[in-house]
């Protein structure tokens, strides 16, 4: 439960130090891979069979692995298209 206790903090610091940088416009792939890299190995440190809080929480991290970039992705294009018209 300790490492999923970790994974819990970094997520509340990461996504906090994100929409800072996302906010500043810069730093949005260093944190990906961060994020990536740090929750691939609270994943892998896990031994089955996993309890539900922890298969709950390794999906919403898979999750945001995938939608942050597209997340980051929408926000450029629509403040692109804001500032053409």
């Amino acid at each position: 439960m300790g490492p999923l206790l970790l994974l819990l903090f970094v997520a509340v610091v990461f996504t906090w130090l994100v929409v800072r940088s996302v906010r500043a416009g810069y730093g949005t792939g260093i944190f990906w891979l961060a994020w990536f890299c740090i929750g691939l190995a609270v994943v892998l440190s896990q031994q089955p069979p996993l309890p539900l809080a922890a298969r709950i929480l390794i999906n919403l991290w898979a999750t945001s692995v995938i939608l942050l970039p597209v997340w980051w992705s929408w926000r450029w294009v629509s403040r692109a298209s804001r500032s053409h018209r």
